[in-house]
């Protein structure tokens, strides 16, 4: 479990997978996390990829919760893809609609970069979106995450071709500036934060 500002985030366990099916059948939901509106899983579905995911080693996934009341809001997850570098793709989404426009997702996208960056000195994080998801790419940018390149007309939306956005961000971009970023985001929730995770002084 990882706690940051208002989020918590833990290890997605199968009691968790009527709240995924709930998520990945709400139009909203997947229009804006992956460009795709009309997603019909149902729990064989979800069952499934769960026991995929339980089988596969490169890739953690996270049940994120509100500290204040333990509402189940999302998904986080990263997904190892080192060869010389140590390398993870990131993915993220607020199933939650009426939690959008909190500011919640830069904490999210925060916490992620506090895991990996910080506690597990990884060297680089990647991360996509697609072209009309303004929001998540502010979140990426306001992290210090640089856009890299397009996929030009690689999804269809509403009878439209759109580019997916690819962004990603270095280790030794990051850790400069991670002060300034956890004085920005959390605020008055960035001593909390300190003494709870950074609790080893050298």
């Amino acid at each position: 479990m990882f706690e940051i500002g208002r989020i918590r985030f833990r290890a997605l366990t199968r009691d968790d997978l009527s709240f995924l099916e709930k998520w990945e059948n709400t139009f909203k939901v997947t229009l804006y996390a992956r460009a795709q509106p009309l997603v019909f899983k149902n729990t064989q579905d979800i069952e499934e990829e769960f026991e995929e995911y339980m089988e596969n080693d490169d890739k953690q996934q996270f049940i994120l919760e509100k500290k204040e009341d333990d509402k189940k809001i999302g998904i986080a997850s990263y997904r190892d893809r080192s060869k010389s570098v140590k390398n993870a793709n990131l993915g993220t989404y607020i199933g939650e609609p009426e939690e959008w426009n909190k500011g919640i997702g830069r904490e999210i996208t925060l916490g992620l970069c506090e895991m990996l960056f910080f506690q597990k000195n990884y060297d680089r994080l990647s991360a996509r979106s697609a072209s009309f998801n303004k929001r998540a790419q502010t979140v990426l940018k306001d992290l210090g995450f640089k856009e890299t390149g397009r996929a030009r007309k690689s999804g269809y939306v509403f009878g439209k071709r759109i580019d997916w956005v690819m962004f990603d961000l270095l280790r030794e971009e990051y850790m400069p500036e991670r002060q300034g970023y956890l004085e920005e985001i959390l605020g008055e929730r960035k001593e909390e934060y300190i003494k709870n995770t950074c609790k080893i002084r050298f």
